[in-house]
Protein backbone atom coordinates (compact mmCIF):
# COMPACT_ATOMS: atom_id res chain seq x y z
CA UNK A 1 0.00 0.00 0.00
CA UNK A 2 1.37 3.35 -1.04
CA UNK A 3 1.74 6.13 2.09
CA UNK A 4 -1.66 8.26 1.65
CA UNK A 5 -1.67 11.56 3.75
CA UNK A 6 -5.26 13.31 4.01
CA UNK A 7 -6.41 16.48 5.18
CA UNK A 8 -9.46 18.04 6.81
CA UNK A 9 -10.03 21.00 7.90
CA UNK A 10 -12.32 22.62 9.50
CA UNK A 11 -11.21 25.87 10.66
CA UNK A 12 -11.06 28.89 8.38
CA UNK A 13 -8.16 31.27 7.61
CA UNK A 14 -9.43 34.86 7.84
CA UNK A 15 -7.44 37.69 6.06
CA UNK A 16 -5.22 38.81 8.70
CA UNK A 17 -4.69 35.29 10.54
CA UNK A 18 -1.52 35.49 11.58
CA UNK A 19 -0.08 31.73 12.67
CA UNK A 20 2.15 33.39 15.63
CA UNK A 21 3.20 30.16 17.46
CA UNK A 22 4.92 30.78 21.34
CA UNK A 23 6.73 28.16 23.60
CA UNK A 24 4.80 26.65 26.49
CA UNK A 25 6.64 28.94 28.86
CA UNK A 26 4.51 31.56 27.43
CA UNK A 27 1.42 31.39 28.23
CA UNK A 28 -1.82 33.44 27.25
CA UNK A 29 -3.25 35.10 30.30
CA UNK A 30 -6.88 34.05 28.65
CA UNK A 31 -5.76 30.72 28.27
CA UNK A 32 -7.61 27.44 29.45
CA UNK A 33 -5.04 24.48 28.28
CA UNK A 34 -2.35 22.88 30.61
CA UNK A 35 0.81 23.99 28.38
CA UNK A 36 2.43 22.05 31.19
CA UNK A 37 1.74 18.92 29.71
CA UNK A 38 3.77 19.76 26.08
CA UNK A 39 5.48 17.04 25.69
CA UNK A 40 3.78 14.76 27.64
CA UNK A 41 3.50 10.90 25.77
CA UNK A 42 0.02 9.12 27.28
CA UNK A 43 0.56 5.46 27.68
CA UNK A 44 0.26 3.30 25.22
CA UNK A 45 -3.44 1.57 24.83
CA UNK A 46 -3.91 -1.53 23.41
CA UNK A 47 -7.13 -1.97 21.54
CA UNK A 48 -8.52 -4.98 19.45
CA UNK A 49 -10.07 -4.46 16.11
CA UNK A 50 -13.25 -5.98 16.22
CA UNK A 51 -15.01 -7.40 12.85
CA UNK A 52 -18.78 -5.79 14.35
CA UNK A 53 -17.51 -2.17 14.33
CA UNK A 54 -15.73 -2.51 11.24
CA UNK A 55 -18.98 -3.57 9.59
CA UNK A 56 -21.41 -1.24 11.16
CA UNK A 57 -18.88 1.78 10.88
CA UNK A 58 -18.90 1.26 7.02
CA UNK A 59 -22.55 0.65 6.96
CA UNK A 60 -23.36 4.24 8.74
CA UNK A 61 -20.67 6.05 5.94
CA UNK A 62 -22.54 4.15 3.21
CA UNK A 63 -19.13 2.48 2.05
CA UNK A 64 -20.19 -0.17 -0.86
CA UNK A 65 -16.33 -1.94 -0.84
CA UNK A 66 -17.54 -5.45 0.25
CA UNK A 67 -14.08 -5.51 1.64
CA UNK A 68 -14.98 -3.23 4.65
CA UNK A 69 -17.94 -5.53 5.31
CA UNK A 70 -17.82 -8.81 3.99
CA UNK A 71 -15.44 -11.44 4.90
CA UNK A 72 -15.50 -13.87 2.20
CA UNK A 73 -14.99 -10.68 -0.53
CA UNK A 74 -11.92 -9.41 1.68
CA UNK A 75 -10.48 -13.07 1.68
CA UNK A 76 -10.82 -13.21 -2.02
CA UNK A 77 -8.48 -10.18 -2.57
CA UNK A 78 -6.32 -11.26 -0.39
CA UNK A 79 -6.60 -9.44 2.86
CA UNK A 80 -6.82 -11.97 6.15
CA UNK A 81 -10.01 -10.06 7.22
CA UNK A 82 -12.56 -6.83 7.12
CA UNK A 83 -10.41 -4.30 5.93
CA UNK A 84 -11.22 -0.72 8.00
CA UNK A 85 -12.30 2.18 6.48
CA UNK A 86 -9.29 5.14 6.74
CA UNK A 87 -11.67 7.61 8.66
CA UNK A 88 -11.65 4.19 11.21
CA UNK A 89 -9.24 5.80 13.33
CA UNK A 90 -12.01 7.57 14.94
CA UNK A 91 -13.35 4.84 16.61
CA UNK A 92 -10.01 2.94 17.52
CA UNK A 93 -9.32 6.41 19.32
CA UNK A 94 -12.58 6.51 21.39
CA UNK A 95 -11.80 2.66 22.20
CA UNK A 96 -8.55 3.85 23.38
CA UNK A 97 -10.24 6.60 25.39
CA UNK A 98 -12.93 4.31 26.47
CA UNK A 99 -9.70 1.88 28.09
CA UNK A 100 -7.91 4.88 29.43
CA UNK A 101 -10.88 5.61 31.59
CA UNK A 102 -11.38 2.00 33.00
CA UNK A 103 -7.70 2.60 34.08
CA UNK A 104 -8.19 5.60 35.58
CA UNK A 105 -5.90 7.18 33.06
CA UNK A 106 -6.84 10.90 31.70
CA UNK A 107 -7.70 10.94 27.64
CA UNK A 108 -5.43 13.40 25.77
CA UNK A 109 -8.56 16.11 26.24
CA UNK A 110 -8.64 15.55 30.16
CA UNK A 111 -4.69 15.88 30.28
CA UNK A 112 -4.85 19.61 28.47
CA UNK A 113 -7.96 20.75 30.37
CA UNK A 114 -10.30 20.92 27.51
CA UNK A 115 -13.27 23.36 28.51
CA UNK A 116 -16.20 22.11 25.60
CA UNK A 117 -17.67 25.34 25.98
CA UNK A 118 -15.20 26.91 23.64
CA UNK A 119 -13.50 23.89 21.92
CA UNK A 120 -13.80 23.67 18.41
CA UNK A 121 -12.37 21.69 15.88
CA UNK A 122 -9.14 22.77 14.08
CA UNK A 123 -7.65 20.67 11.48
CA UNK A 124 -5.89 17.19 11.16
CA UNK A 125 -4.07 15.16 8.58
CA UNK A 126 -3.38 11.52 8.64
CA UNK A 127 -0.71 9.24 7.05
CA UNK A 128 -1.80 6.30 6.60
CA UNK A 129 1.02 3.88 5.77
CA UNK A 130 -0.93 0.71 5.97
CA UNK A 131 -4.60 -1.10 6.64
CA UNK A 132 -6.04 -2.02 9.87
CA UNK A 133 -7.73 -5.34 9.74
CA UNK A 134 -10.07 -7.22 11.53
CA UNK A 135 -8.52 -9.15 14.76
CA UNK A 136 -5.34 -6.73 14.84
CA UNK A 137 -4.35 -5.84 18.22
CA UNK A 138 -3.42 -1.70 17.64
CA UNK A 139 -1.07 0.01 20.06
CA UNK A 140 -2.24 3.53 20.24
CA UNK A 141 -0.21 6.20 22.04
CA UNK A 142 -0.82 9.94 21.68
CA UNK A 143 1.76 12.95 22.49
CA UNK A 144 1.03 16.44 23.23
CA UNK A 145 3.16 18.16 20.21
CA UNK A 146 2.55 21.92 20.78
CA UNK A 147 0.51 24.98 22.02
CA UNK A 148 0.17 28.07 20.30
CA UNK A 149 -1.90 30.81 19.96
CA UNK A 150 -3.61 33.19 16.99
CA UNK A 151 -5.46 36.64 17.52
CA UNK A 152 -3.46 37.96 19.56
CA UNK A 153 -4.56 35.29 22.27
CA UNK A 154 -8.19 35.02 21.31
CA UNK A 155 -7.72 31.65 20.07
CA UNK A 156 -5.92 29.09 21.47
CA UNK A 157 -4.64 25.64 20.12
CA UNK A 158 -3.53 22.66 20.89
CA UNK A 159 -1.67 20.10 19.09
CA UNK A 160 -1.63 16.31 18.84
CA UNK A 161 0.19 14.03 17.20
CA UNK A 162 -1.58 10.15 17.39
CA UNK A 163 0.32 6.62 16.48
CA UNK A 164 -1.44 3.32 15.61
CA UNK A 165 0.91 0.57 15.68
CA UNK A 166 1.03 -3.12 15.02
CA UNK A 167 3.32 -5.18 16.73
CA UNK A 168 4.31 -6.86 13.15
CA UNK A 169 3.78 -4.51 10.84
CA UNK A 170 4.68 -1.00 12.68
CA UNK A 171 3.04 2.26 12.48
CA UNK A 172 -0.23 1.83 10.51
CA UNK A 173 -1.82 5.70 10.62
CA UNK A 174 -0.17 8.33 12.48
CA UNK A 175 -2.22 11.33 12.82
CA UNK A 176 -1.88 14.97 13.92
CA UNK A 177 -4.69 16.91 15.20
CA UNK A 178 -5.47 20.69 16.43
CA UNK A 179 -7.95 21.42 18.80
CA UNK A 180 -9.15 25.20 19.91
CA UNK A 181 -10.27 27.03 22.36
CA UNK A 182 -11.97 30.89 21.28
CA UNK A 183 -11.45 32.64 23.95
CA UNK A 184 -13.20 35.89 22.96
Amino acid sequence: MRPETRRRSAARRVEGDEDVSETTTAANPKGIFDRSTKGRVLEPVAVRIERGRIQFFAQVLGVTDPIHFDLEAARAQGYPDLVAPPSFFAVIDQAANEERGRRGQPSSATLVNVDYRYLLHGDETYEYLGLIFAGDEISFTTTVADFFDKKGGEMEFVTFVSELRHAERGVLVRATRNLLHRLA
